[in-house]
């Protein structure tokens, strides 16, 4: 698998059909997979470089359709240039909407500091994938499994049965630390616990390494370890943003542990995310208790408000009277000529 070019690539894994293109240091080297089928190539993601997505398409058969994962602009940037000149491209409803309402934001600085090579814009996929579906590309069986919260707020993943493949998105981890930015570790592991019902023999991730069915359990290990980890510095009457010392000490307990793992600064953004989510999760504080011997704090009892007084009741008709009286308007719509 040829990080940067696709040109020629034709390695897949054993018993698999998906092909990887891994872009750059810009895209935090995300994955993009993509199959061939007898209608041709059914790509899963988009380069966010215009100039990435155009040697993507040199590498395999002419694009048939393109399911995005997730609203990040590694994920959908290229799409314009991966679509033309008429390729479908499809994702879940809660994606799309995520890309209508914050793609602009997203692609902004990247599209200040790489010019036209990352548009400004891009126009969602088609929101088309609003439960799992199961589908026939030729003779290619693809499930689309629309995902909730884990490292975005939503996303899809693909599974083919056929060959026990699985596209899992940001979902999976294949040898680096986990993305929490939004401090959800723990849904996270629900994700997981889905994927893992389909028992797949060969797992894709978003960024890192393809694998086995390890994956699954390896993200899951690492999701329990970081959130226990956070926990411990979690209590009650603790400050409000974590201290230098904490997330120092936390930072060095997760490295330590997963030494092996790639892009660790990705606990910069990860840890104080963390922790400010569980602090808002701790149960309230009960009152103090009343000191022994002590008089017991005066109760005021607030009077019933006065009320106010009765409405005098006129005994002549109203105008509403004769509205209630009078026959219904002619609510029949006129033929338009």
């Amino acid at each position: 698998m040829v990080g940067g070019c696709a040109a020629g690539n034709k390695n897949t894994r054993a018993g698999g059909i998906v092909q990887q293109y891994q872009q750059g240091r810009l895209a935090g080297k995300a994955n993009v997979y993509w199959f061939e089928t007898p209608a041709g190539a059914v790509v899963v993601d988009v380069p966010l470089t215009v100039s990435d997505a155009k040697k993507l398409k040199d590498g395999m058969v002419k694009p048939y359709r393109i399911y995005i994962t997730a609203a990040k602009p590694e994920r959908f940037g290229s799409l314009a240039t991966m679509k033309i000149p008429d390729v479908p491209a499809y994702t879940t409803p809660a994606v799309a909407t995520e890309i209508q309402n914050h793609g602009n934001t997203r692609l902004g600085p990247y599209h200040r500091s790489e010019g036209t090579d990352v548009p400004g814009h891009v126009e969602p996929p088609v929101p088309a994938v609003e439960e799992r579906t199961h589908d026939m590309v030729g003779e290619v069986e693809v499930d689309l499994i629309p995902l909730g919260p884990a490292e975005s707020e939503a996303s899809l993943a693909l599974f083919l049965p056929k060959t026990g493949e699985l596209i899992a998105g940001d979902v999976v981890a294949g040898g680096d630390h986990v993305d929490l930015t939004w401090g959800r570790s723990v849904v996270w592991q629900d994700r997981i616990a889905e994927l893992k019902t389909l028992e797949p023999k060969l797992v894709y991730p978003g960024h890192g390494t393809p694998g086995g069915p390890e994956l699954l359990d390896q993200t899951l290990e690492y999701l329990k370890f970081f959130h226990d980890t956070v926990a411990a510095k979690v209590k009650p009457g603790a400050p409000a943003k974590i201290t230098p010392a904490d997330m120092t000490e936390i930072k060095k307990t997760m490295t330590m542990r997963f030494q092996k793992l790639g892009r660790p600064e990705l606990l910069d953004k990860s840890i104080p995310a963390e922790y400010a989510v569980q602090l808002a999760a701790l149960p309230p504080a009960p009152p103090p208790e009343p000191t022994p011997g002590a008089p017991a704090p005066a109760t005021t009892t607030t009077p019933p408000p006065t009320p106010a007084p009765a409405a005098t009741v006129k005994s002549s008709p109203s105008p509403a009277d004769d509205l209630l009286s009078a026959p219904p308007p002619d609510t029949k719509k006129k033929k338009k000529k």
